[in-house]
């Protein structure tokens, strides 16, 4: 697993794919959104973090169902994360922030490994920022449950699997539509969320889950650090 996440953090620091993975699991009609980068200057910024940890012997990732209660994204799954906020350092501060309130993991156990793609989401008119970071053992999670209906964990290597992506039928402010998703444990991932994991998966070799290794008990891996020109 060390050899699995050293590859990773290598792999976002080179070229990401961008546009060319988001389009694998954008809804319809969000394509041409997806080339607004210079015409969405006035969208709020947000940022989220993928955040990835060992259980089982499994590299794992977690997401969070929002409440149904709410009143945008109810009872759909994303990544914790939330609006940035002038008091904040910078976004990986915000997401760290963030997941620390949603789901209580506590941000100095998480290792920076690197920054995906931004994805601007024009129903919200928000600007995504992702973040990927790594906790070398399975965190302690503590659900708020105002924000967070539940947790998922899902092993990392599932989400390749043909037989975990499909069209679903999904109700939007626009109708029903068909949109591409990944359906594992009848759960139902798709939309921003999908498009973020799908860059994820695009600079990852299906070839790296075969090698499990045990975590070296001194290893190292980048610094917590921040991305001060992400905003």
């Amino acid at each position: 697993m060390y050899s699995l996440i050293k590859k990773i953090e290598n792999a976002l620091r080179g070229e990401l794919p961008g546009i060319s993975a988001h389009k694998k699991f954008a809804p319809p009609g969000r394509i041409n959104s997806l080339y607004l980068k210079d015409a969405n200057h006035n969208a709020a910024i947000s940022s989220v973090l993928l955040l990835l940890f060992p259980m089982n012997g499994e590299c794992c990732i977690s997401f969070i169902k929002r409440p149904h209660t709410l009143r945008n994204h109810a009872g759909q799954i994303s990544f914790p994360g939330g609006k940035y906020e002038d008091s904040n350092h910078d976004l990986y501060f915000t997401a760290k922030r963030e997941t620390a309130e949603e789901i209580g993991v506590n941000p100095d156990l998480i290792s920076y490994l690197g920054k995906l793609s931004e994805l601007y989401v024009p129903v919200s008119q928000f600007c995504i920022h992702p973040f990927v970071g790594w906790s070398k053992s399975t965190p302690a999670f503590q659900i708020s449950h105002d924000e967070v209906d539940c947790l998922l964990i899902f092993p990392l290597k599932e989400f390749n699997q043909p037989e975990n992506k499909m069209e679903v039928e999904r109700e939007t402010s626009s109708g029903r539509i068909k949109v591409p998703a990944f359906f594992i444990n009848n759960e139902v991932i798709w939309g921003a969320t999908a498009m973020i994991l799908s860059e994820l998966l695009e600079i990852i070799d299906p070839e790296w889950f075969n090698h499990k290794m045990t975590m070296p008990p001194q290893t190292q891996f980048s610094v917590d650090k921040s991305d001060n020109e992400a905003h």
